[in-house]
């Protein structure tokens, strides 16, 4: 995309409330979960896409399903999920499960990722962006309960989320919330 013509039509069309667990083995980060919640409009599309037996449920088969006419698509987008380890892109990270689910009438979708390696909070930097750089997608963090830590090591250790003014998109008025940790 270039010029300024292309970002000016460019609004989101779909918005995501966005909650990340991160998964600690042994006092170091070993992957992250995202349990993105969509709109109403969005939900209501996959479902009639999706819900093979029109039940309003999602069953193993329908998620199977939606991955499977999502995954691919995301790909191209990195999944929104930007990540970096000292200044390490991991442009090609992909996730290694996924899961659908409705739940309290809206569509979730439960993407796992596991590191290349484990990270050392304590002596590497962490920057992880759940972000639609095109901005077709709005992808927030929850307004509650945004940042969950789970598994061993995990209890002297924070989320800590920033602006991040230097990786804003959408001609510079998007500024996208970076997710780091910190342990003691």
């Amino acid at each position: 995309m270039t010029g300024g013509s292309a970002t000016a039509v460019a609004h989101p069309h779909v918005f995501i409330d966005n909650r990340v667990v991160l998964h600690f083995e042994g006092g170091k980060l070993v992957g992250f979960r995202t349990d993105w919640r969509f709109d109403e409009i969005f939900t209501e599309d996959m479902m009639l896409h999706y819900d093979a037996d029109a039940d309003g449920a999602i069953s193993a088969a329908e998620s199977a399903a939606m991955g499977e006419g999502t995954l691919p698509n995301l790909a191209s987008f990195r999944y929104f999920t930007h990540v970096s380890v000292d200044g390490t892109d991991y442009r090609d990270l992909a996730p290694s499960a996924f899961a659908a689910r409705k739940q309290e009438g809206a569509l979730h979708f439960e993407l796992t990722f596991t590191l290349p390696a484990p990270v050392d909070p304590r002596t590497q930097a962490l920057r992880l962006e759940i972000s639609d750089r095109e901005y077709y997608v709005e992808v927030l963090l929850a307004a509650d309960n945004p940042i969950a830590l789970e598994g061993a090591g995990s209890d002297r250790c924070e989320a800590v989320v920033r602006d991040d003014p230097a990786n804003a998109y959408y001609g510079g008025f998007v500024i996208p919330q970076a997710i780091s940790v910190s342990c003691q």
